[in-house]
């Protein structure tokens, strides 16, 4: 019982939460039966499954309980599908709300329970079609990215709402404001950009606080956007692939010391804010590392792309380690973002949870969907073997000996980084080749 309890996740369905009295799940299989004259039994051909359908019980209840139904109604009649949260089974993508009714009961008062179908779709697929593993891995994870990306601003309009100007996790909504002001600043002025394009002007208002949350936002996820744009496509033409991804992924680095930065020097806030706290920079700074993360991302993803016939097996792992490992960080400290609001007991614990879990579903499919791309890349690249470069010279007579062609030197130096010089090769030196 223990396990059961612990274990529970809070329900919602496009980011609209509720309670649950019951679950009642079910799937099936589509199968094809071919019956034979003569024969005992009947052939079954097991097409697939028919999608899960999820009927359950959610409850509304309290101060509020109509205005909490009427946000859910609006969710379940909204078109197409969406996230639902499952209590048991974790998030459950492509959801339809296929129908639903609610009940009141004069003995209850506040009370309402509403009894919703749910049912998987999935887009059809065509039939013999004969993808390359690259192009469509490429596809794939593009469109997560993108989709990522959406969710981003989502996350953050959900972890930085407030009511009556005090939250109970971040406390006053005068400094949220002037945190992600000044870090908006910052990153402008870091990456040396228009001032006017990138504006954080403005003073703190309660009334129009979350319009200008998201205003701010959107300025920053560009600023990133543009900044770390312009490096990939500056000075980095000299720099092979892991050069390139080492570079943005340092300026990655340096633009997430920026919230610290400002709480050490306090510069570049709201004036009427006397002192920024730790708590004030937290979902600022998370906000960050979403969008920097989201552009590392999708420039590594583009820059593979460019350079697929020429990137080596030993920079893609590299590539595929770090970001990886940078992506699991950002998970756990999502993870740890809920715990927060949990432990604060704030109204906002549920959406938050359920904006962190699609979140994290997104960086868990990219993160899956880069590794898929890299094995595609290294997989099309000729097998690769090693041996001893059998004369003392230059790696041009090294390419010469091993292809006959003196214009395949550029490749043997990508594909031995470990070699001190190329005009210095010992026959003792162990040379990294393609068979073909």
């Amino acid at each position: 019982m223990t396990a059961w309890s612990n274990n529970l996740q809070n329900a919602s369905y496009k980011s609209v939460a509720f309670d649950v009295l019951n679950i009642n799940d079910s799937n099936g299989k589509a199968l094809a039966e071919h019956g034979r004259p003569f024969a005992a039994g009947t052939d079954l051909e097991d097409m697939g499954t028919q999608g899960r359908q999820c009927q359950l019980t959610a409850v509304y209840f309290g101060i509020g309980f109509d205005s909490r139904l009427l946000k859910l109604i609006n969710a379940l009649e909204e078109t197409g599908a969406g996230v639902l949260i499952h209590p048991i089974l974790g998030v459950m993508q492509d959801m339809i709300a296929a129908s639903w009714t609610f009940k009141t009961e004069a003995d209850n008062v506040n009370y309402v329970t509403i009894d919703i179908t749910f049912r998987e779709t999935k887009e059809s697929q065509p039939i013999f079609v004969f993808e390359n593993a690259f192009l469509s891995k490429l596809e794939q994870i593009l469109n997560t990215i993108n989709n990522y990306t959406q969710q981003i601003l989502n996350f953050v309009d959900t972890v930085m709402s407030i009511k009556n100007a005090v939250s109970a996790i971040w406390g006053s909504a005068n400094g949220l404001y002037a945190a992600l002001r000044g870090v908006v600043g910052s990153v402008r002025n870091l990456f040396d950009l228009d001032p006017l394009r990138h504006s954080n002007a403005g003073s703190f208002s309660q009334s129009s606080y979350q319009q200008d949350v998201s205003h701010l936002t959107n300025t920053l996820a560009e600023a990133v956007t543009e900044g770390l744009n312009n490096d990939s496509i500056h000075g980095t033409d000299s720099l092979n692939t892991k050069q390139v991804y080492d570079v943005l992924a340092d300026r990655v680095d340096e633009l997430n010391k920026i919230p610290k930065q400002i709480l050490t020097a306090q510069d570049d806030v709201n004036q009427h804010v006397q002192q920024l706290t730790d708590k004030h920079m937290y979902p600022v700074a998370q906000a960050l590392q979403l969008i920097s993360i989201s552009l590392l991302l999708q420039i590594t993803v583009e820059l593979i792309e460019s350079d697929s016939d020429i990137v080596t097996a030993q920079e893609l792992i590299h590539i595929n380690n770090d970001l990886r490992r940078r992506i699991q960080q950002l998970i756990e400290a999502l993870r740890a973002t809920h715990l927060m609001a949990e432990q604060a007991n704030s109204q906002e614990a549920a959406s938050i949870y359920t904006q962190a879990t699609i979140t994290i579903s997104h960086l868990k499919n990219a993160a899956s969907q880069l590794n898929g791309l890299i094995m595609a890349v290294i997989n099309q690249k000729p097998p690769m073997r090693v041996k001893r470069a059998g004369l003392d010279g230059t790696l041009h007579q090294i390419a010469h000996a091993f292809y006959g062609d003196r214009q395949r030197a550029d490749e043997l130096m990508r594909l031995n980084p470990h070699l001190n010089h190329p005009a210095f090769i010992k026959r003792s030196d162990w040379i990294n080749y393609y068979v073909k």
